[in-house]
């Protein structure tokens, strides 16, 4: 008997309920990273009915949306009636809006009291699983009744990227972060840790689920790349290949350190150098010394895979800061670890010392003097002194970067005077044309690069990853897809990479893959339903309207239906304007299907859009839920 197939829209808790004076590890994430609080969002607690009524008139017959586990339960092992009253009367709205629910219990964020566990250990606790496993218990007990599935862990294979970054990546791209310096060993070290700590918990999630809901369906949905699939199967290979620990360990300093650091004619350009999406793919940049007369940000610019060199460099625009109160604070790289910490001098976890994580420190002293690219002639920043020299804020900043590097009160400097695109390209060699393989050799030739979820539900993961107990707990096939390449042509790849960096409005847009995946989580998982639990657009990628998005891609999913895929469902992401994870509100981090003016509407009214329209006559040609 055929199953039917169900449209539907998501959202989520962080995202969408306002913020009320309580905590979650991404409010204080937000907090110290200096990016976007969510504010009221867009009010969901409150007006919850009115978007289940949106969701309706578009035709929808499934809804997903995620718990706060930090509202239901604020202290360890104290549950929120009141919480848990509210959540069961938004189940009951959707119930009698004639809707599936899908329910997320850890969508990307979690109570303070469970990252202090462990001394702060968080999901790397050895308690994490059973704690996961009280909490779905709990919610299974209260609200149940109401729930149809549940998806334990919002896209867990991204939660690697809060303990490990790529050799491009300034900083970690989601909580908790580790300590200050962590060595790409120590990043791994985190990672194998965590990765078994995932499994064990959804595990023991869904144990607890069933054991008091035997219907309930339980799953969870890793995002998965649109990639050639010889690259992917290439990727797959080596995770369910991997011999030990050891080897992964050894895997990570590829993604963690270039094997080659570039040497350019600078070691760092101080040459009033905004921001922008497309100059974080060819250098790394400091946190903020200066806001352009357009708004963006200054910051110093150096060769990619500097760690030690970016360490260095912050550490001197904070003690730079700490004599001009008026700089921005911004754009830092603080962690979850940092918190309690800021009465240390030094701000980032009192090392007087910058360790010396790779190469790019040892030429510098070898040589003795700093070279740094300036841009003479704007009054405040950089000036000629009349002696031969230079005077304003970016010289300052050269020779406190100059003591901190050299580690002497009069290290040398050697100003470079540069223009036009030089000011970036002079602190790279011509290694640069090959960003984009490189990036891709680091990110596939680890196990990150994997479909390891997918991969450790069917059993085929080393067990060091995966415990076998662990192995098929699973009732649906959740996939997420989004951004996608057809060939491994560099410039594609380091659009993918954006992606993965949350530059949404410059990725890459491959609907046509989305046929084959769905085709293969059938062949992965037989027997077993499949649904698209996110997939969305921006304002714009790629040359595609949301709208066109979502007519492109839909059509890949029919075609699957069509050839006996057994889809279940397609969820939108999202059905409102949400708070993007810290993200400003622009083009870029707007999902909506109707659109709120986060930042100027007081009433956040929302808005139809083209998108809305466009889906809601898809499911109407398509009969709605049949």
């Amino acid at each position: 008997m055929a199953r039917p197939f169900r449209f539907g829209v998501a959202t989520a808790d962080h995202q969408c309920e306002a913020y009320t004076g309580q905590d979650d590890i991404r409010d204080v994430w937000e907090r110290v990273r200096g990016l976007t609080p969510r504010g009221r969002a867009t009010d969901f607690w409150q007006r919850y009915r009115e978007d289940v009524d949106l969701a309706k008139g578009l035709g929808c017959r499934a809804f997903r949306l995620s718990l706060a586990w930090a509202r239901l339960e604020p202290e360890p092992g104290a549950w929120n009636d009141e919480a848990f009253g509210h959540y069961r009367d938004v189940l009951q709205c959707l119930r009698g809006a004639d809707m599936i629910t899908v329910v997320t219990l850890h969508h990307n964020t979690w109570p303070l009291h469970v990252q202090a566990a462990g001394n702060g250990a968080g999901m790397l606790d050895a308690n994490f699983p059973a704690k996961m496993a009280a909490y779905a218990s709990e919610v299974a007990r209260r609200l149940g009744d109401l729930i149809d599935y549940y998806v334990t862990i919002n896209e867990p294979n991204q939660l690697v990227y809060g303990f490990i970054k790529g050799f491009w990546m300034r900083a970690y791209a989601v909580p908790p972060g580790l300590e200050p310096y962590a060595t790409s060993e120590q990043q791994m070290d985190a990672v194998l840790q965590l990765i078994p700590n995932l499994f064990r918990a959804h595990a023991l999630a869904r144990r607890a689920i069933l054991e008091l809901r035997p219907e309930a369906k339980v799953g969870a949905n890793p995002l998965v790349l649109g990639l050639p699939r010889w690259l992917q199967r290439l990727a797959d290979r080596n995770a369910t290949h991997l011999p030990s620990p050891d080897h992964a360990r050894r895997q990570a300093a590829n993604l963690s350190q270039r094997a080659f650091l570039d040497s350019g004619k600078v070691d760092v350009s101080i040459a009033q150098i905004a921001v922008t999406d497309a100059r974080t793919e060819r250098v790394l940049f400091s946190e903020p010394y200066a806001v352009a007369p357009n708004g963006r940000l200054y910051a110093v610019a150096m060769a990619l895979g500097s760690r030690a060199l970016l360490n260095a460099v912050d550490r001197a625009l904070r003690d730079v800061k700490r004599s001009n109160p008026n700089l921005p604070h911004a754009y830092n790289r603080k962690t979850v670890a940092h918190v309690g910490r800021e009465h240390l001098r030094s701000g980032d976890g009192g090392h007087d010392e910058v360790p010396d994580l790779d190469r790019s420190l040892r030429a510098i002293r070898k040589r003795g003097v700093l070279r740094v690219g300036i841009h003479p002639g704007v009054e405040g920043q950089c000036m000629p002194d009349g002696k031969g020299g230079y005077r304003g804020l970016e010289p300052e900043i050269a020779q406190a970067i100059a003591r901190r590097v050299l580690r002497s009160p009069n290290a040398k400097v050697r100003f470079v005077p540069l223009r036009g695109e030089q000011r970036l390209h002079a602190t790279r060699s011509w290694l640069r044309f090959f960003d984009g393989v490189r990036k891709s050799y680091a990110l596939f030739s680890t196990l990150l690069g994997a479909n390891w979820w997918n991969l450790g539900m069917a059993g085929r993961l080393p067990q060091f990853l995966c415990p076998p107990e662990c192995a098929g707990m699973l009732d649906y096939v959740g996939v997420d897809y989004y951004w996608g390449v057809p060939s491994i042509w560099p410039r594609e790849l380091q659009r993918l990479a954006a992606a993965s960096e949350c530059r949404y409005s410059n990725a890459p847009v491959w609907p046509g893959v989305l046929e084959q995946l769905l085709y293969e989580a059938r062949e992965q998982f037989p027997g077993k339903p499949v649904i698209v639990i996110e997939n969305g657009c921006v304002t714009s990628a790629d040359g595609f309207s949301r709208a066109d998005y979502l007519s492109a891609h839909i059509r890949e999913v029919q075609r699957a239906v069509a050839k006996g895929v057994p889809v279940v469902a397609y969820l939108c992401w999202s059905i409102t304007s949400n708070r993007e994870w810290g993200l400003p509100f622009d083009d870029n981090s707007d999902f909506g299907l109707y659109h709120i003016d986060l930042d100027h509407d007081a009433d956040l009214k929302r808005v139809p859009t083209e998108a809305s329209a466009r889906y809601a006559e898809i499911i109407a040609q398509n009969g709605g839920a049949e």
